[in-house]
């Protein structure tokens, strides 16, 4: 029996390990996802999940977020803070590809302490200490499927130090980006993030109605 016990790693041990972790699993790189990872193979003996299975997926993941906000609104200070913190664990560090998918994550995590924080009592301090939601600067009209633009449906890009979001109201939307290259299905309640300068471009999948707005930081949405 060892003389002494092992020691819990500290905070910082912990972080390193996430992020170490996010790194191996094929996370935010210079090139994008790990090669290694890009080649695997799909287990054969895993029945793929069917639309129902897709739904019912759906619906927990949405009780679980609303879970996740009562929680939040009765947790601490620090609880909120630390949450806002493992946002920025999840977001490309320095010199990393900026993939829009951890992007998107981390400002979704920023969004439902946002929400948990507006679901507090009201308390002058806890008011005080809020962040100030980003508004956009301009948005578009409403377009739909016959009135979208040309110019959206082919590759062009916002301009230097502006950030948009894609509001789906009604419908489906693909969401293409070409650098680093993904794409998305957007719907009402999954905005699409566009980067600075990024190309991109938006296909309707059938009727639809959306909007893009425009930032001039990084939006909370």
């Amino acid at each position: 029996m060892p003389d002494h016990e092992k020691r819990p790693p500290n905070a910082e041990e912990l972080d390193h390990r996430a992020l170490s972790r996010w790194d191996n699993e094929g996370g935010a790189g210079r090139n994008g996802p790990k090669e290694s990872h890009a080649h695997v193979l799909p287990d054969p003996d895993i029945p793929n999940l069917t639309d129902a299975e897709l739904i019912q997926l759906r619906v927990r993941v949405i009780a679980l977020e609303n879970l996740m906000i009562m929680l939040l609104a009765e947790g601490s200070d620090l609880q909120l803070t630390l949450a806002r913190e493992m946002a920025t664990y999840i977001s490309p560090r320095a010199g990393f590809t900026h993939h829009p998918l951890t992007l998107q994550a981390a400002a979704h995590m920023d969004s439902l302490v946002d929400r948990a924080v507006h679901y507090r009592s009201v308390d002058p301090v806890m008011t005080a200490a809020e962040p100030t939601p980003t508004k956009p600067y301009k948005a578009t009209p409403v377009f739909d499927e016959v009135s979208l633009p040309a110019g959206l449906r082919r590759e062009h890009r916002t301009k230097a130090g502006a950030w948009g979001v894609i509001r789906v109201l009604e419908g489906r939307l693909r969401y293409q980006i070409f650098d680093p290259a993904s794409q998305a299905i957007l719907e009402p309640g999954c905005p699409g993030l566009i980067l600075p300068e990024q190309p991109h471009l938006v296909e309707p999948l059938g009727p639809i109605r959306m909007q893009i707005e425009f930032y001039k930081e990084f939006p909370k949405f």
